[in-house]
């Protein structure tokens, strides 16, 4: 009787084991709240998306990293001077205080996007220009859902990172 004792116990924590490993797998792997079908391929967002679509050849693609390159830092540059006007005009609520002329700073919030729009508008008007005649078809036609794909814009947390998950506060 102990040895069939024995066993039951040997397969029960064998069992175990596999499920905590199988927990400990789908704890670790990435998801996203939207569900699959809206996730970023492969965390490589619309970046990965232009370059598996429309199939650039190597001097297209390498051209194509240096345009992302620039834009996604001149994007995060104004991104964070937003950020730092938010937090100037807000943080009289904060403190019970008045801020000082906050429609100029809401001015300077809105202009500061205008810049951030204007350069992806350029962005993408650069990224056409790479494309061949054929390309050019295909990138009229898959801009819409680049741009759905990049997601809203919204300014991220300290140490939040672009491909990360949302950043919610309490309210």
């Amino acid at each position: 009787m102990e040895k069939k004792s024995f066993i039951i116990w040997k397969w029960f924590a064998l069992l175990m084991v596999l499920l905590n490993v199988t927990l400990i797998i789908f704890l670790v792997q990435p998801f996203s709240k939207n569900g699959p079908e809206l996730d970023k391929p492969e965390r490589g967002g619309p970046a990965k998306y232009i370059l598996e679509t429309l199939k650039f050849n190597k001097g297209q693609a390498a051209a194509f990293q240096k345009l992302k390159l620039a834009h996604r830092d001149s994007v995060q540059l104004l991104n964070e001077r937003g950020k730092e006007l938010r937090e100037i005009l807000f943080e009289g609520l904060e403190n019970d205080q008045q801020v000082n002329n906050p429609e100029q700073i809401i001015i300077k919030i809105g202009e500061n996007q205008q810049h951030i729009e204007r350069l992806t508008y350029r962005h993408f008007e650069e990224v056409k220009k790479l494309c061949s005649p054929e390309q050019k078809v295909i990138f009229n036609s898959i801009i819409q859902e680049v741009l759905k794909r990049m997601g809203p814009r919204r300014p991220m947390a300290k140490g939040e990172h672009p491909d990360g998950p949302p950043h919610h506060t309490s309210e």
